[in-house]
């Protein structure tokens, strides 16, 4: 009997005393104190040119037009939730919010708990329609562009009924810098009627469960910054070229010299050229015109002293 009391017991158990589940993140976490997410139960904000937008977050348009509005009939907590609607005029939207103060290379998670993606056709009805979709994204290295090759976005969810904690629209990744952008994307295809979606519930937390990150560069070089290794360089071209184009004021005579030098500027000057020894030159000419002169010099005396002689003779004779 005890043995079948015990049995009962341990059946009846996980009805009685549901086993506690952990979860990655508190209840009722829009409201939560640790919610990174500033006002993640997206409480009435700010006028945008797409229209109203709940406070701390920003809307982003990648195609269409869709109007921005904040509301409280579809809703998790009481502060209301962000919308976004367009008659059958296809859109790609959303809104993002970047947060601050991560630790690069830390792992955080985040989720949008309360989302809804519908269509009315006309019957004030909502339905689920193949054309409406959500997904989730974030740029780690917190750029706001949600066109930019960093932002990783999950996996799309098209035709879901899902309006709560959809593990679609819920991301774990790495910080590669201080901050991270989180982007919460609805997308209509087109369809007859008017396109709507809802989010609410936005939570975000480190995951101290996952191990550190390995760091790595952007997938994007960042604009319109010069590439790391071109940098020293050119100041260096600048320095080895400085004598030529140095506007440093030079004395008069050094003035006078480099310009004569550089310009090729005949000077009369008696500093070799060339830093050589004084060699005299060998004399190129077959004659030597001095040693010359002086020998028919000598030469017109001794005619001379023979002519008076003879003038002397003969006239002695006569």
């Amino acid at each position: 009997m005890l043995i079948l009391c015990a049995g009962l017991l341990a059946w009846l158990a996980p009805a009685l005393l549901p086993t506690h589940v952990a979860r990655a993140f508190p209840d009722n976490c829009g409201l939560h104190p640790s919610n990174l997410f500033r006002n993640g139960s997206m409480a009435p904000g700010h006028d945008t040119p797409y229209g109203t937008v709940a406070r701390e977050w920003t809307p982003f348009v990648i195609t269409g037009s869709p109007r921005f509005e904040w509301v409280d009939n579809e809703k998790w907590d009481a502060n209301g939730a962000q919308y976004f609607w367009s008659d059958s005029v296809p859109f790609d939207a959303g809104i993002y919010q970047t947060v601050w103060g991560l630790q690069p290379n830390v792992y955080y998670r985040f989720r949008i708990g309360y989302s809804h993606a519908r269509l009315d056709p006309g019957n004030t009805k909502n339905e689920v329609h193949p054309s409406m979709g959500r997904q989730v994204g974030v740029d780690p290295f917190g750029g706001t562009d949600p066109t930019s090759p960093n932002v990783i976005w999950g996996p799309a969810l098209f035709n879901s009924t899902a309006g709560m904690n959809p593990p679609e629209l819920t991301m774990t990744f790495a910080a590669r810098a201080d901050k991270a952008t989180i982007f919460f994307r609805g997308m209509f295809t087109g369809a007859s009627g008017r396109a709507k979606v809802w989010f609410d519930v936005a939570c975000m937390e480190a995951a101290p469960n996952m191990p550190t990150a390995t760091a790595v560069p952007p997938t994007l070089t960042p604009s319109p910054q010069a590439p790391p290794t071109r940098t020293p360089t050119r100041p260096v071209t600048r320095i080895a070229q400085g004598p030529t184009v140095t506007s440093t004021p030079l004395s008069p005579t050094a003035t006078r010299t480099w310009t004569r030098t550089a310009t090729s500027t005949p000077t009369p000057s008696t500093t070799p050229r060339y830093a050589r020894p004084d060699v005299t030159p060998a004399p190129t000419a077959p004659i030597d015109f001095t040693s010359t002169l002086i020998g028919l010099g000598v030469l017109s005396a001794a005619l001379g002293l023979v002519s008076v002689g003879t003038g002397i003779f003969l006239w002695s004779k006569a």
